[in-house]
């Protein structure tokens, strides 16, 4: 069985109360029997793993190595991540870098040297058992209050991203490219769903316009500040149920029109 986190609410209380509780939550998660299950098998698999083939046909080692990069989504498409652990990554014209989503270019890098003493040795499998456990963490959580996961994954993904010594708009590239990031970049700015329309050049610099009316600063190394993310996580989880109320109304207006 594994450790169902506790919040009893979604929205910003949620997110107080686990504010209040994460250390222990994740203490007791990280000891479920599912997790420790998962994580001793892939600990003593992987170091067996000689090629992406042998990878992708082990059911519970590919279903770790997605849910540690956040594309558990994929575990039906074994061969398209197959390709993916198998690209280039240093050919410009490689899948893994016409692919807009970078997770997968993240995970061709951890498992580029899948096989190998340095993989085993490195401390490759260790890392993508510690972002498994984060992940399932976060997973948890979203099966009753998604709004509450992406806030999770963003502020996780943001705090790192701030921190990189890319310049600001390899940075801002990186942070669009990432779906859960980008959706609470949009629900931070209350921007709406039209902005996918404009180009991403365009979309960066709408999105770098709206951030420094809210916090003053367009950059995104802003993030190393925690107080900084918890007030654009604030903002997200008013915006998201202030739409979650709004769903709801009109589904309760629609209810009594049908109803005459």
């Amino acid at each position: 069985m594994t450790y169902s986190v506790n919040l009893a609410s979604g929205g910003y209380t949620g997110w107080k109360l686990l504010m209040r509780t994460e250390e222990l939550q994740r203490n007791t998660f990280g000891k479920s029997h599912d997790i420790l299950r998962a994580k001793d098998y892939y600990q003593e698999k992987m170091p067996g793993v000689k090629s992406a083939d042998q990878l992708v046909s082990d059911y519970r080692l590919l279903n770790v190595t997605l849910r540690a990069f956040g594309l558990e989504g994929d575990m039906n498409n074994r061969l398209f991540i197959k390709k993916v652990m198998e690209a280039d990554p240093d050919d410009k014209s490689s899948l893994v870098n016409k692919l807009t989503d970078k997770r997968y270019l993240a995970l061709n890098q951890a498992l580029s040297s899948v096989g190998s003493e340095e993989f085993v040795e490195g401390g490759r499998i260790g890392e993508i058992v510690s972002r498994f456990e984060i992940r399932s963490f976060e997973r948890s959580i979203g099966e009753n209050y998604p709004e509450i996961e992406i806030a999770l994954n963003a502020f996780r993904e943001l705090g790192e991203l701030s921190k990189k010594s890319s310049t600001e708009n390899t940075k801002w590239y990186t942070a669009i490219a990432s779906k859960p990031v980008r959706k609470f970049l949009e629900g931070a700015l209350w921007l709406d769903e039209s902005l996918s329309n404009l180009s991403i050049d365009r979309q960066i610099s709408e999105m770098r316009v709206r951030l420094e009316k809210v916090t003053g600063n367009s950059n995104i190394s802003q993030f190393s500040d925690v107080l900084t993310i918890d007030r654009m996580v604030t903002r997200y989880l008013v915006r998201s149920s202030f739409s979650q109320n709004r769903a709801m109304s009109s589904q309760g207006i629609a209810l009594e029109l049908i109803k005459g």
